[in-house]
């Protein structure tokens, strides 16, 4: 199956055999794939199912009892659009074609709340929820170089690293985005609900593999954390010890062919021996952004350049926010950047205009803008 912008009712119909009992991402990518479509496995004979390898008589008899009219899949599918939450699937593509390259460890649905862009440049950054002094300032001053590369900063919204790196990016004026282990309505933990918006406001998304409602169920974060691993080109580890969930990123960030990363701290502590195993596998050893932006082969003269040229615009307040909501490449509509800053149109429109001359912003035909 291709996008050629899917239907509500096949988003429904893969939501629907999604929520079945016994079925994951892995087996609805195979049977959309076998049979062509979501629609198509509901309205397929038992005869035709049974076809399919590994299809047992128990798994077929519960997608024909799926009602259609009045489903899990369409409630979920209802709820989103009533909240603007994006639901992308597999086929997709605005889906991530990095994650897509997964397979059977792929999310056959993401639920997506912001801009969220398919392909980009992007950095995990994970590590204890009980960090440092250290690893904060560690987190705070790598990301920080990073100010103009371009480069989106991805981690778990949790306490420690996680909530470190987003507030780094954002403070850097770079987008971030958070996966969560629960439903995108659901911000855990619940203090950082003032940063998720933060991370809207200014160009960023929250995304999640989970309907809305769901809670953050721990058997969820492991499973959150290959689509962190997956929609990256590379993952960080600032501070783990040799139990963190940190690490299972990090894992998988390898068993993805991604570049894995770790920042080295005292052999005392700890907290840092995680990334210190990591190193002596083979993990590169960071200990500056230019460490990170050699890796991912950008040139740091660029970035600082970028960084440079953003100061120089002098923009402060509204102004700066609308700037880092803006994309370089991709042009907003007037009505999508006022609603994504929760700002008046009107407001968003007159900011533009004074930033027009001063050659921050672009304006298109139609109303569209985008960074200069």
């Amino acid at each position: 199956m291709t996008d050629e912008s899917l239907s509500a009712a096949e988003r429904v119909a893969i939501l629907n055999l999604l929520a079945i009992e016994g079925i994951g991402s892995a087996t609805v990518i195979r049977l959309v794939q076998e049979i062509g479509s979501g629609q198509g496995v509901f309205e397929a004979s038992e005869k035709k199912l049974s076809a399919i390898p590994r299809m047992s008589a128990q798994m077929i008899t519960r997608i024909k009892a799926v009602k259609a009219d009045d489903s899990k899949g369409k409630r979920q599918f209802l709820q989103a659009v009533e909240t603007g939450v994006r639901v992308l699937t597999f086929w997709d593509n605005e889906y991530p074609p990095m994650l897509r390259e997964l397979e059977a460890d792929a999310p056959v649905v993401l639920f997506v709340r912001g801009q969220f862009a398919s392909k980009a440049e992007r950095l995990g950054a994970v590590g204890t929820r009980t960090a440092t002094a250290y690893g904060k300032r560690m987190t705070r001053d790598l990301i920080l170089g990073l100010s103009g590369s371009g480069v989106e900063i991805v981690s778990g919204l949790a306490s420690g690293i996680d909530g470190y790196a987003h507030e780094a990016a954002l403070e850097a004026g770079l987008i971030t985005v958070a996966v969560f282990g629960c439903g995108v309505d659901r911000i855990y933990p619940p203090l950082h609900g003032a940063l998720a918006n933060r991370i809207l406001a200014n160009g960023g998304a929250l995304i999640s593999e989970y309907p809305l409602g769901t809670g953050p169920d721990r058997h969820h974060f492991p499973q959150r954390n290959r689509i962190i691993a997956g929609i990256c080109r590379g993952v960080l580890v600032v501070e783990a010890g040799d139990r963190s969930g940190a690490l299972i990123t990090a894992h998988l960030a390898l068993e993805y062919n991604r570049e894995v990363m770790a920042v080295p701290g005292s052999v005392t502590n700890p907290k840092t021996s995680g990334c210190h195993r990591l190193i002596k596998a083979g993990a590169a050893l960071i200990e500056r952004a230019e460490d990170i932006l050699e890796i991912f082969h950008m040139n740091p003269a660029d970035a600082a350049s970028a960084e440079s040229k953003q100061a120089a615009l002098d923009l402060k307040g509204p102004e700066s926010d609308l700037y880092n909501a803006l994309d370089p490449s991709v042009a907003a509509h007037i009505d999508d950047i006022a609603q994504k800053l929760n700002m008046p149109v009107g407001e968003a429109l007159g900011y533009l205009l004074l930033m027009e001359l001063k050659g921050a912003v672009k304006q298109l035909p139609g109303k569209y803008f985008v960074r200069a």
